[in-house]
This record gives C-alpha cells, sequence and structure tokens, in this order.
C-alpha cells in the first residue's frame, strides 16, 4: 500500500497538526520524514486543525473528505435546469448579461475627457509662459551686452584723439583736452 492510499486516524492527524502549528508550519520536512506523511497533507490537517475549535470536530468526518478526494477524478455530467432565460443563455454562452449604466458611464467619459483636456492645455500654457520667460531673459542679456558694447565706445571717442573727416580737415580730441583749451581761452 502506497502512502497515497493510506488512510490516518484522527488521533494521528491531530498529533501531526498540533506539531505543525506548534512549528509555526516551518521546518516541515522534518515532520513530514519522521511521520512518512507529504508536506502538503500535514498543511492541509494543521489549517483544519485551526479552523475548528476542538480537534475531535477537525477530523472527525475525515475519512469522508479523503475518500471525496479519491473520487475527484471522475467526472459526472449533471444536468441542470434553469427556468430563467437569461441566465441559462448566459450559462450557455459562460458570460452574465451586464446592465451598464450608461448616464453614469457617459458622465465619467466626458469628465475624463475634460480633465485630459484640461490638463494638456495646462501644460500648454505652462511651455508657453516658460518659453516667453526664457526669450525675455535672453532678449535682456543681449540689450545689456548692447548698451554696455556703446557705453565702451562712447567713452573711447570722448577719451581718444581720431580723425572725423580727412578732407576738410576735422579732427577729434578727447573732451578733457577740449575742455582745458576752452579754459584756458576764456582766461
Amino acid at each position: 500500500m502506497s502512502k497515497e492510499d493510506q488512510t490516518y486516524s484522527a488521533e494521528f492527524k491531530t498529533k501531526v497538526a498540533k506539531a505543525a502549528i506548534d512549528q509555526g508550519k516551518k521546518n516541515l520536512d522534518s515532520l513530514s520524514e519522521k511521520y512518512e506523511v507529504p508536506v502538503s497533507t500535514i498543511l492541509t490537517w494543521a489549517v483544519r486543525l485551526e479552523k475548528h475549535a476542538d480537534a475531535e470536530s477537525a477530523f472527525e468526518s475525515s475519512e469522508e473528505v479523503d475518500t471525496a478526494d479519491e473520487h475527484i477524478s471522475d467526472h459526472e455530467d449533471v444536468e441542470v435546469e434553469v427556468s430563467d432565460k437569461q441566465i441559462a443563455d448566459s450559462l450557455q454562452h459562460g458570460v452574465m448579461f451586464d446592465r451598464l449604466n450608461i448616464r453614469r458611464l457617459m458622465f465619467w467619459s466626458v469628465l475624463g475627457t475634460v480633465l485630459v483636456v484640461l490638463f494638456v492645455f495646462a501644460l500648454r500654457e505652462m511651455y508657453q509662459y516658460n518659453r516667453l520667460i526664457s526669450e525675455e531673459t535672453a532678449l535682456g542679456s543681449t540689450e545689456y551686452y548692447e548698451v554696455n558694447q556703446q557705453k565702451r565706445q562712447a567713452t573711447e571717442t570722448l577719451n581718444t584723439f581720431g580723425v572725423v573727416d580727412l578732407e576738410n580737415g576735422i579732427y577729434r580730441i578727447p573732451i578733457d583736452s577740449a575742455i582745458n583749451e576752452m579754459a584756458e581761452g576764456q582766461q
């Protein structure tokens, strides 16, 4: 007789299940070797013992369960009569008829669409605002550069000698020199 064909007494099942529970359902391999019972069977017994208040009721009808497990592989055709036509059609096709709430479905669809559109619009506006700020910053730095360059050129023009019009004999002198000459000429 193989291990799978053995039937165990309720006392034996209780003893093994209590040992498994005491170990916290850990290291069941040693219990399996000790009692020569598969680990899955020990786990099943431990769960059954935990579900029942007393040990006697946990395994008193276990022989019936064990014999029922043997007949699981046997398939029997069962005829069921259903008076409701919708349920009969559902069983025949393997699906149930859904009663959709169209108003609720439309509400959430429209709300979702509006939220997505608002989100995209907000992203677009944020992009345009940031682009505008970036352009203003770039433009401001460019204007600052141009103003500084013009100041440098004006300072250089005011503080150096140079030719304005060579044919007419017009020359440029530094402003400090021009002021000094004017002051000496008035004295």
